[in-house]
């Protein structure tokens, strides 16, 4: 499609056809709002890649070219595979549709698969860097603590690092979702943006005291200080003022939520980086909670606890997607493991007991 001799950025035929797949996927297949975005954004390269042309010229060409243009990018191998996967359900799903079944088959759609060598490095975990609890206590204990939004920010990453509760979680949690006396979060699917909308019970992990403290006090802050009630926010967003010169400046805490966890992220940043330490996203907290699971030497029962209070429904939940061990502690635990352990038959038996609960 060309306006003026300039090929257009738009292709109305396949802009339609899209908005009823995204619709698909929200409806039928329960996709997140965000999963969608990843998926329009793989969907919208293949399409510059091509040049805009309609869907409907589909063939294994294409797959083929997209394929080896992903390739000549500086995008991980694991990026390019979801790229590729997103695309090819797209065209899955385009060739069951009225208009489309004659134009695409659906053995070209298989030309977008990857050979089974990259595959398997695509799908190879890197090492993962995150936080250690040593590195965050310095982070907090170097932040200010003058104004409720210091108050506000350092308790924000204590609360991160002793529940790992995700940050789209955290920005929508009220005050009366947290129970000082049980040291309990109950993130109600009904009130906080959970994933997958599924009710978690989190108890704060015993992971250092000062930490724990610093949520509490600002849990009596909030409510003595401020005057602040059940329904209210339990990390508020910042009251936006005018300066003398009509630009916009921190005014104080308001009793709103915030919209999105971008200035959960941009706290955690400026927090890391005032101690010269690189940033960690506040999802990477989670990575050192179960971190901290191994270095403590947890039984199988108490590991389960740890898992759940994450909100995972299982164990291996959390060992595959959180707890790949860095090089070091690889070492250190494999080295130790030749020393044999006092405990190995109670371990063996607590492993009998959870499977034989998971059978009933």
């Amino acid at each position: 499609m060309k306006r003026n001799g300039v090929m257009a950025k738009i292709n109305a035929e396949n802009e339609r056809i899209k908005h009823q797949y995204f619709e698909f996927l929200k409806q039928a297949n329960g996709r997140s709002e965000a999963t969608i975005g990843h998926i329009e954004r793989a969907i919208r390269k293949f399409e510059e890649a091509m040049k805009y042309v309609s869907f409907k010229s589909f063939d294994q060409k294409q797959a083929i070219q997209f394929k080896d243009k992903m390739g000549e990018t500086e995008l991980a191998l694991a990026s390019i595979l979801s790229i590729l996967r997103y695309v090819q359900s797209f065209f899955k799903w385009l060739a069951l549709q009225s208009g489309y079944k004659r134009k695409i088959r659906l053995t070209d759609v298989e030309y977008f698969n990857l050979s089974d060598r990259d595959v398997r490095a695509a799908s190879t975990p890197a090492e993962k860097k995150f936080p250690t609890l040593k590195m965050i206590v310095k982070v907090v204990n170097n932040m200010p603590t003058s104004t409720g939004l210091e108050l506000r920010n350092r308790a924000l990453i204590a609360f991160t690092a002793i529940t790992g509760i995700r940050d789209g979680a955290t920005i929508s949690l009220k005050l009366k979702h947290f129970d000082v006396s049980m040291r309990r979060v109950r993130q109600d699917p009904k009130e906080v943006a959970t994933k997958n909308r599924k009710l978690i019970t989190t108890f704060l992990f015993p992971l250092d005291d000062s930490l724990e403290q610093i949520v509490l006090d600002w849990v009596s802050y909030l409510r003595e200080e401020v005057l602040f009630a059940d329904h209210d926010p339990l990390f508020p967003s910042t009251i936006r003022t005018l300066d003398e010169n009509d630009c916009f400046i921190a005014g104080g805490l308001s009793k709103e939520h915030w919209s999105n966890a971008n200035s959960i992220r941009k706290i955690f940043k400026t927090a890391f980086l005032a101690v010269d330490l690189s940033p960690f996203t506040p999802h990477l907290f989670r990575n050192m909670i179960v971190s901290e699971a191994y270095l403590r030497g947890l039984s199988v029962a108490q590991f389960k606890a740890w898992s759940q209070n994450l909100g995972h429904e299982g164990a291996m939940t959390t060992l595959t997607s959180y707890g790949t061990l860095s090089l070091h502690d690889q070492a250190e635990l494999v080295r130790k493991s030749g020393q044999g352990s006092k405990d190995r038959p109670k371990v063996l038996e607590e492993i009998m007991a959870i499977l034989d609960a998971n059978k009933e």
